[in-house]
């Protein structure tokens, strides 16, 4: 495994910011186990977060007798995205679960937020723990120092807005945050919007405002930040099937037997599992709770989502320029069951 150096200066940094924090100092717990802290870049109410705690520590802790301590940082306590993956990479924690934000130097973590290429959430599951996510996972692992366990949902995406949105014409002028990556910066475009490139703490107070109209998550992200009081209207697309992964640093991993891992692997596997059934099982509840919070809800026509799969084309044509793969890839999910 190739592992890629941190540089002096930046590790410093990161080093800083996790003793502010009071992280190191200690690998055993009070319980007597060794301690392992994972960061965890989503809230505590999410399937993901709420699958790490009931299934993932408890079945680690008792698979291995006590020999571990689970610390789970859930919320982006320890910092960003980017910076928990790093601090995992160079053993200062030893798991992370975080989304695609390492896409920029291991361009396959891209893969989930390619549009359109799943049929629906229960395609993406078998899709993320099947083939697609072999593939995926072999070529970080063969990149990083990093082990990547498993697969979880990070949400289907969807449109919302505080100005009629309810077909492709709506999309003409509105003025949307997207997050900084270029796929989805090219497929707002494309529909014809203007794009707000602001980071996700941002956002609550540009809708409130009118900075911009509106957006792009999954529902539950909608309802989690509050935004369903700042928005009138719901595009129920789905036109991204996001994930999370559950990464442990080489670092950590090394320092454990086979017997472990093996409790640790399974424990992963669980998680994904638990994780994925009560995200689905929420997704009409939570397209229930816009309505009843005065939204008008309309989903994606068949008719329609040809429509705007032929409307995006400037970003199939951007990730195959880009990729050698993306087209191949696009075949494969494309013929997974």
């Amino acid at each position: 495994m190739k592992c890629k150096r941190l540089g002096k200066r930046r590790l410093s940094l990161m080093l800083a910011g996790i003793m502010a924090l009071g992280l190191l100092g200690g690998c055993s717990s009070k319980s007597g186990g060794k301690l392992v802290k994972v960061a965890i870049c989503v809230s505590g109410t999410t399937p993901a977060a709420t699958a790490m705690r009931e299934v993932f520590k408890p079945m680690v802790e008792e698979e291995t007798d006590g020999r571990y301590s689970v610390q789970l940082y859930e919320a982006g306590v320890l910092g960003s995205e980017k910076a928990v993956y790093d601090y995992t990479r160079s053993g200062i924690v030893e798991m992370c679960m975080v989304g695609t934000s390492m896409w920029s130097e291991t361009p396959v973590m891209g893969i989930p937020d390619f549009p359109f290429i799943f049929r629906d959430v229960e395609h993406a599951r078998r899709c993320y723990q099947g083939e697609l996510g072999d593939y995926i996972t072999n070529e970080v692992e063969k990149e990083q120092p990093v082990q990547l366990l498993s697969w979880l949902p990070n949400g289907a995406r969807a449109f919302s807005s505080n100005k009629p949105l309810a077909g492709l014409s709506d999309f003409k002028g509105q003025k949307l945050r997207m997050p900084n990556n270029p796929i989805h910066v090219k497929l707002a475009e494309s529909l014809g919007a203007n794009v707000v490139i602001m980071d996700l703490g941002e956002v609550f107070t540009s809708l409130e405002q009118g900075v911009v109209d509106g957006q792009d998550n999954p529902l539950s992200t909608v309802k989690s930040e509050g935004w369903y009081e700042v928005q009138d209207y719901i595009y129920n697309t789905n036109h991204i099937i996001a994930s999370l992964e559950l990464f442990a640093g080489e670092e950590f991993w090394d320092q454990i037997d086979e017997t472990d891992r093996a409790v640790f692997e399974k424990a992963a596997k669980e998680t994904s599992d638990y994780a994925w059934d009560m995200y689905i099982g929420q997704l009409e509840e939570d397209k229930q709770f816009m309505t009843d919070s005065g939204l008008t809800v309309t989903d994606l026509t068949p008719e329609d989502q040809e429509l705007m799969i032929q409307s995006i084309q400037p970003v199939y044509d951007y990730l195959d320029s880009q990729y050698d793969w993306a087209a191949d890839i696009r075949e494969m999910v494309a013929g997974i069951e």
